[in-house]
């Protein structure tokens, strides 16, 4: 059994009767009855502040029923264990309703990880005596030793490093990342502290330490969980974009002729005597890309006329992609002889 994080923890409550402060519920004193925590005022909670994340794998309520000659049905009913990174912002972990049970341990399927825990309890879940009113002898959040990643690893298609918001960190759970339009499956290379632990990825287990995963274009999620050898689980989330479409599928500038034009060539030769200009109309595989139309810095709309003079005439698209981040730059270089 892991340590106690509880046990003498910073701890506030939303109110309580004078003199039952929040501190005596965190004590470790079972046998006085006068150590414990008691709420008139419901929903209330007591708040506690671990000074750093830790990871807990169980928790466990111990009513005033069954100590220090207090009856059965002075048992708390109903109260749920949260967790919060910021001490504000709460989710739920776990929830117990008609509880039955003096003692009442909770073990989690899968461990959370936050510096915040709160014990919240609704309206009319109180004591079985009073449900109107909480009255905890101890709350206890049971530290728990579990395996993470030590490396996260996302190649896309082209064996190129894929960027993680924020920076990979073991402790933290949830990222996000960008790859190309051609990525339509990456790589995940993930490590573990321990070579005990089992990995998969999106459900699948690894393959010479790796994973394939198939990318859509959009919002990708990708799962990695780490169970450690006594099975408590830590999962990852990696939300990876796939950009959209950067490409051509054509392009017409009058005057001219592009034979053998192909969306994966990017630069064009072009030669006229004596045409004054032309209008290039380029037309993105996806229609909602956004494409740029220039020549020697000055922005034309697609079909407008771009005058051409005598010499070099680079003319540039830029497609970039509506989702994600890619991009593809053509350039049409016309020679204007006379």
């Amino acid at each position: 059994m892991g340590k106690n994080l509880a046990l003498n923890a910073d701890i506030t409550a939303s109110s309580y009767v004078d003199p039952y402060e929040p501190g005596r519920a965190v004590n470790g004193i079972v046998s006085d009855p006068t150590s414990r925590w008691l709420c008139a005022a419901l929903p209330g909670w007591l708040r506690l502040d671990l000074n750093k994340s830790c990871w807990i794998g169980e928790w466990t309520v111990k009513s005033i029923s069954g100590y220090a000659g207090w009856p059965a049905d002075y048992r708390m009913t109903s109260f749920s264990l949260e967790r919060s990174i910021d001490g504000t912002n709460w989710i739920t972990v776990d929830s117990v309703t008609s509880n039955t049970y003096n003692v009442c341990t909770r073990v989690l399927a899968s461990p959370v990880y936050a510096r915040y825990f709160r014990l919240f309890v609704p309206n009319n879940g109180g004591l079985q005596a009073n449900k109107s009113a909480a009255s905890v002898m101890e709350l206890e959040l049971v530290e728990t030793e579990v395996d993470v990643l030590t490396s996260l690893v996302i190649k896309d298609k082209e064996e190129h490093t894929a960027l993680l918001t924020p920076a990979f960190h073991p402790d933290t759970l949830s990222y996000t990342s960008n790859v190309g339009y051609d990525s339509d499956c990456i790589t995940v290379i993930p490590v573990a502290s321990k070579t005990t632990a089992a990995i998969t990825v999106n459900g699948q287990e690894l393959i010479g330490g790796k994973a394939s995963v198939a990318m859509t274009s959009g919002l990708n999620n990708v799962e990695i969980k780490v169970t450690s050898a006594v099975g408590y689980t830590v999962t990852y989330m990696v939300t990876v974009t796939r950009a959209s479409s950067p490409y051509l599928a054509s392009v017409t500038m009058t005057g001219f002729r592009i034979p053998g034009f192909s969306k994966t060539t990017y630069s064009y030769n072009l030669t006229t005597r004596n045409l004054a200009s032309t209008k290039v109309t380029p037309t993105p595989e996806d229609q909602e890309a956004v494409v740029i139309i220039s020549l020697n810095g000055t922005t034309f709309n697609s079909g407008q006329a771009i005058s051409l003079i005598k010499g070099l005439n680079p003319i540039k698209i830029v497609v970039a992609s509506k989702t994600g981040f890619d991009s593809r730059t053509y350039i049409f270089n016309i020679n204007k002889t006379s």
